[in-house]
């Protein structure tokens, strides 16, 4: 285990569209493919001056997970904080590196 496997406290379900076909017709499904892998969910913020010199506070959201987790552009996921909370995501770009995956995600707001 190395070092930022022991700060991956959290765990997240990981949805999928697929192709199927249901009575001679191709539909996309949205399918959970891999559940309750390890990851860490993380946010920043950033403070935008621009052009106006107006401060604006910009949060964004981070996934990080190991470097085998078949995580990609598109995949919604719903992450369990170590807290029990839960949050959707919708994933995007994603850097891998030989210890993690570093991806950035939006939530996804249900209300």
């Amino acid at each position: 285990m190395n070092a930022l496997q022991r700060l991956w406290k959290d765990r997240m379900d990981i949805y999928r569209w697929v192709e199927v076909v249901e009575g001679g017709f191709t539909k996309q499904k949205k399918e959970k493919i891999y559940e309750n892998v390890k990851c860490h969910y993380s946010k920043g913020q950033l403070v935008n001056t621009g052009e106006d010199s107006v401060p604006t506070l910009i949060t964004s959201h981070t996934l990080f997970c190991g470097p085998d987790v078949d995580l990609r552009e598109g995949d919604e996921i719903v992450v369990t904080q170590q807290n029990g909370k839960q949050v959707t995501l919708t994933v995007g770009e994603g850097f891998t590196y030989s210890t993690h995956q570093e991806f950035s995600v939006k939530r996804v707001d249900t209300a």
